[in-house]
C-alpha cells in the first residue's frame, strides 16, 4: 500500500474509534425524578426528562462512566467523555438561559435585509423556523435599511 493511503485509513480508524465512545450515553430512566425535570417548565416532560439525564451526565466523573459503561476508559474514551460533556454543558446553558438567535445571527440576518430587501424578507418568512422568529425584526431592520438607500439613490439622480 501507498504511505497516503495506509495514512487515511489510519486516520479514518482513529477517527470513528474516537467518536464512537461518545456516541451512547448511559443515564437511565429511572435514575431520574419528576422533581429533577421541574424547573425547565416550558419544556415537554420527555425533554424535561432529556435535561435532567444530561444534569446526571456531566456530574460524572470518567471513571463513573466507566463503571456504568462497564469496562475502564482509555485515553480516546476519556477524551470522547469530556468532549461530550463538554457539548452538553453547551446544550444546557443555551437551554438555561433561553438563548435563542446568537448576535451574529442576528448582525447576518440584519446584513441581509439590508443587502437583499424583499428577497431576505421573503426567504426568512419562508425558511426560519417558530424559534427563529425573532429574527424576521432584524431581517425587518435591513429592509428599512435597504428601502432607505434605495430611496436616497433615486434622489440622487
Amino acid at each position: 500500500m501507498k504511505p497516503k493511503k495506509i495514512f487515511f485509513v489510519l486516520a479514518a480508524l482513529f477517527a470513528l474509534n474516537f467518536t464512537s465512545h461518545a456516541a451512547f450515553v448511559i443515564a437511565p430512566q429511572s435514575s431520574v425524578s419528576k422533581n429533577e425535570a421541574v424547573d425547565n417548565s416550558h419544556l415537554s416532560y420527555k425533554d424535561q426528562i432529556r435535561v435532567a439525564q444530561m444534569k446526571t451526565f456531566i456530574s460524572l466523573t470518567p471513571e463513573q462512566y466507566g463503571k456504568l459503561r462497564g469496562e475502564k476508559l482509555n485515553f480516546f474514551g476519556r477524551m470522547a467523555f469530556r468532549l461530550s460533556q463538554h457539548r452538553m454543558k453547551q446544550m444546557l446553558k443555551s437551554n438555561d438561559y433561553g438563548d435563542g438567535p446568537t448576535t451574529f445571527d442576528k448582525i447576518g440576518w440584519l446584513l441581509k435585509g439590508l443587502l437583499l430587501g424583499p428577497i431576505a424578507l421573503i426567504l426568512g418568512y419562508i425558511f426560519l423556523k417558530d424559534d427563529d422568529r425573532e429574527l424576521i425584526k432584524w431581517i425587518w431592520f435591513g429592509f428599512i435599511g435597504f428601502a432607505a438607500l434605495f430611496v436616497a439613490f433615486l434622489l440622487a439622480f
